[in-house]
């Protein structure tokens, strides 16, 4: 999450969608976590997943197919939807 270093890794080969990847992330950080795919409307107490592609661009995560996603992130980041 933004602002706080964790060290954690997730095996995003141990999840099968954008929808399992989110709901291990709520349960990880007890926060709201949105991405594009899920289509929801961002809350000022939302956060909002991107991710760091090969490239180094910042993408929302969503963005891409799942098979896509899989194969070109390389971070992800948790930010405050107010910021996007």
């Amino acid at each position: 999450m933004e602002g706080i270093p964790i060290g954690r890794k997730l095996d995003l080969l141990a999840h099968d969608s954008y929808q399992s990847l989110i709901k291990t992330l709520r349960r990880m950080f007890r926060t709201k976590v949105i991405c594009t795919e899920l289509a929801q409307v961002p809350s000022s107490k939302a956060h909002v997943l991107t991710y760091e592609d090969k490239e180094g661009d910042w993408m929302m995560v969503g963005d891409v197919p799942w098979k896509l996603f899989l194969t070109t992130v390389k971070k992800l980041k948790i930010t405050r939807a107010d910021k996007c």
